[in-house]
């Protein structure tokens, strides 16, 4: 069981922070490729433009890709077995199959026409590679844009280069019919930087050789006008051109470029204070973003940097442009670019100090999941998870620096189960058994710590609906938590053998199971244990047949969980356990509190973003619209939730015979009620609703507001299909397309076509005629 926790998904296309300057030409030739092959990749140095530029053609190319335009970041990810899951993360996929992640990412672009760019491919360069081989054959429609500092070598890849923007050589743009995109770049950010800065006749000699001193190179342009606060463009000038001739030995040689952004990068290092040199070079441990209070507690010192000296030493290096600010919904956020990300490694090794930041950064990781660990079922889950999934490159590179030689296997096996619910939450539970599994491999001595991630692991492997040795798993985790005495490990254990067990059909045994780690963990007071055993151990004793006592222990649970309304995941899955117990259960009283559940349970879904959980809750309302004889709504609903199994990866959807049986009995009298054709059509609707209005569609037809299937009748309506009989239904309401879409959740050009449809059928001319039809009166138009 899994959820989502954030509604903005690491996949979205980032919105430009300042303007976008320029690249009329780059832009046009990557259009034009893009028309004509499948993979372009964009190359250049560092700092020249080539994510900015990436970006800003998938931007405009959006409209030809109906089925979305993704971005995965890869500059933070280090570990390329990962980069398949970054992706299948960026297109918002759980891992809740256990198929390898590429042929879950291979699956769900098959018949889509989505464009990925690939950001940052370098370091990734062979994985990288790799993927582009797996995903174009197996997705036809299929564009890929890659940026990288080298050509990835792929069978049909084509490279752009980007070169830096172009400065005249004289001290002037005669004949130019535009000023050139280095001086636009330096105007605009040299008037933001300076209140009234403007490039004019007495200063565009000075900011053309400046442009023209740093090769046109954007990162190194943005880094100069940075100083314009404290230096005018005369002294720029001057100090510039002594650190290029320190460079080259006071000849008058060109530089390289990359050594020409090096200098730039080491010039604005120069400039910086003592503080700002120092939390320049810590920051480089960071990936991906971070927070204030993160930089304050990893990169803070009693000596040269104290915690209360690193705000104003981070706000220099923002206006400096050597870290970028980043506003989220959760608040502002800090990240550095790569290439001066690489500049503070190399300041750091210098010091000697990188050991020890990165310890720092650990612990300071390894404290942030150990608070979630103790807090994540209470009404702090939400806030805590959003600030974990903006830290999972954090995350990750706390967990490979635990994986590294140092010998903090031990941390990183912490760190891994600590994570527990995050993993749970986020849906991310084959990343969560990678690192489980290599922490298990290289902290092997007895710890509670090890017992807990033997049965998480095997846990995941269930819900994953993986057979594997998760039996011997269990046996090792039993085995330890005797030896060492751990007794809240073994009631978990006992716990999860049970839930091994019936998740593979054999029932015997279990119930008794679960009673005796219920008693276990009511002695030892484990509060979370009691919440979760709940629903996990009540879905069996419903599966069972004994479904008072399961409805009873979600009630338990729910009952544990009144003190913390704000939380979402363990209050959803219970009542999603008691909603299938009261439907079970077969009385009117019980299927209308089974309803009840599900409605609140879906909007805690919703909540969470939760794909897996929402599916679950549309497949139960859709079982209710069978019995309300509400058949298009059964069919949208089972198509809504169809998509989303999907996108889980989800081959058997439910795994219990008894909700497939549910399952097949709703969709067979909405076949027989709709037809074959229009079972099809409704279902395909649902299918394509997004996860928020599949949420809505099922909230409000749950109420029962959208109306039955019309019984068939005699006369001229004889002839339309079981929807158009509908739609003509409600144009006799008066009501418009655009009501009648909404009312049953399709699109307002689907119900156009109906109305047509049913017009030339019925050889009427205007809608007063389907009304009168109908023996109603009065229409809209």
């Amino acid at each position: 069981m899994n959820a989502r926790a954030s509604r903005r998904t690491s996949g979205e296309l980032p919105a430009d922070a300042t303007p976008f300057i320029g690249r009329r030409r780059e832009l046009a030739r990557l259009a034009d490729v893009l028309g004509r092959a499948r993979l372009v990749t964009l190359t250049g140095p560092g700092g020249v433009g080539k994510t900015r530029t990436a970006v800003r053609a998938a931007h405009r190319a959006g409209r030809d890709f109906p089925d979305g335009v993704y971005m995965v970041h890869l500059s933070a990810l280090t570990d390329p077995a990962l980069l398949a899951n970054t992706v299948a993360s960026a297109l918002d996929l759980p891992e809740q199959a256990a198929r390898p992640a590429i042929e879950v990412v291979a699956d769900h672009l098959e018949n889509k026409a989505a464009l990925l760019v690939l950001d940052t491919c370098e370091h990734l360069v062979d994985a990288c590679a790799m993927l582009c081989d797996a995903l174009l054959p197996a997705a036809p429609r299929l564009r890929i844009i890659a940026t990288s500092r080298q050509p990835l070598d792929v069978v049909g890849e084509h490279v752009l280069p980007v070169p830096p923007m172009e400065v005249p050589d004289g001290p002037h743009e005669s004949g130019a019919s535009a000023p050139c995109d280095a001086l636009l770049l330096f105007a605009d950010r040299a008037g933001a930087a300076v209140a009234g800065f403007t490039v004019n006749d007495d200063n565009r000699a000075e900011v053309l050789a400046l442009c023209r001193r740093l090769d046109g190179i954007p990162l190194a342009i943005e880094l100069a006008v940075s100083r314009l606060r404290v230096l005018s463009l005369e002294e720029m000038l001057g100090r510039l051109d002594d650190r290029f001739r320190i460079l080259t030995g006071g000849r008058r040689t060109s530089v390289p470029r990359h050594q020409t952004l090096r200098t730039a990068i080491a010039w604005s290092h120069d400039l910086s204070t003592d503080q700002e040199r120092v939390l320049w070079a810590r920051l480089s441990v960071f990936a991906g973003e971070l927070s204030l209070a993160a930089a304050e507690e990893v990169c803070s010192d009693d000596r040269i940097l104290p915690p209360e000296a690193v705000l104003d030493a981070l706000i220099g290096l923002v206006e400096k442009s050597v870290v970028l600010r980043v506003e989220t919904p959760d608040g502002t956020r800090y990240r550095m670019l790569d290439t001066i990300r690489e500049f503070g490694r190399g300041q750091l090794l210098g010091t000697g100090e990188e050991e020890r930041t990165r310890a720092r950064h650990l612990a300071y990781f390894l404290g942030t999941a150990r608070d979630f660990d103790a807090r994540w079922t209470t009404d702090a889950q939400l806030p805590l998870l959003r600030a974990l999934v903006h830290d999972q490159a954090n995350l990750r590179a706390a967990l490979e620096y635990c994986a590294s030689p140092q010998g903090l296997a031990c941390d990183g096996l912490e760190l891994a189960t600590a994570l527990s619910g995050y993993w749970h939450c986020t849906g991310l539970l084959t990343e969560g058994r990678y690192w489980l599994r290599r922490a298990l491999d290289g902290c092997p001595g007895d710890s509670p710590t090890r017992v807990k991630a033997l049965w998480l692991k095997s846990w995941y492997m269930d819900l994953q609906g993986e057979r594997g040795n998760n039996e011997v798993l269990l046996i090792e985790a039993e085995e330890t938590a005797a030896r060492i005495g751990d007794q809240r490990g073994r009631a978990w254990t006992l716990a999860f053998q049970a839930h091994r067990r019936y998740f593979a059909g054999r029932f015997e045994g279990c119930a008794d199971d679960f009673d005796e780690a219920r008693s276990r963990m009511s002695g030892l007071g484990d509060e979370q244990g009691l919440l979760m055993l709940g629903f996990y151990a009540g879905f069996m004793l419903i599966l069972s047949g004994d479904l008072d006592k399961g409805i009873a222990w979600c009630d338990d649970s729910l009952a544990r969980n009144a003190g913390h309304p704000r939380e979402k995941w363990a209050r959803s899955w219970a009542l999603w356990v008691k909603s299938v117990g009261l439907w079970l259960r077969g009385d009117k009283e019980g299927r209308d509190a089974s309803v009840d559940c599900a409605r609140e349970g879906i909007r805690c879904k919703a909540a969470l973003h939760d794909v897996m959980g929402l599916a679950h809750f549309l497949e139960g309302l859709a079982w209710h619209a069978a019995g309300l004889r509400h058949f298009e709504r059964v069919a949208v609903l089972q198509g809504a939730a169809d998509a989303l199994w999907r996108r889980a990866a989800k081959e058997a959807r439910f795994a219990i015979p008894v909700l497939h049986e549910l399952h097949d009995a709703a969709a067979r009298e909405a076949r027989e009620a709709l037809g074959a054709d229009g079972y099809h059509e409704s279902f395909t609707e649902g299918g394509k609703l997004s996860p928020e209005a599949a949420v809505d569609a099922a909230l409000r037809q749950s109420t029962a507001e959208a109306p039955a299937v019309p019984a068939q009748r005699p006369g001229p309506a004889e002839g339309l299909t079981p929807r158009e009989r509908q739609v003509a239904a409600l144009v006799s309401e008066g009501l418009t397309n655009k009501e009648i879409a909404a009312k049953l959740v399709v699109s307002k050009r689907t119900v156009d076509s109906h109305v047509e449809h049913i017009l030339t059928k019925l050889g009427f001319g205007s809608r007063s005629q389907i009304a009168a039809m109908h023996g109603a009166g009065g229409h809209r138009p």
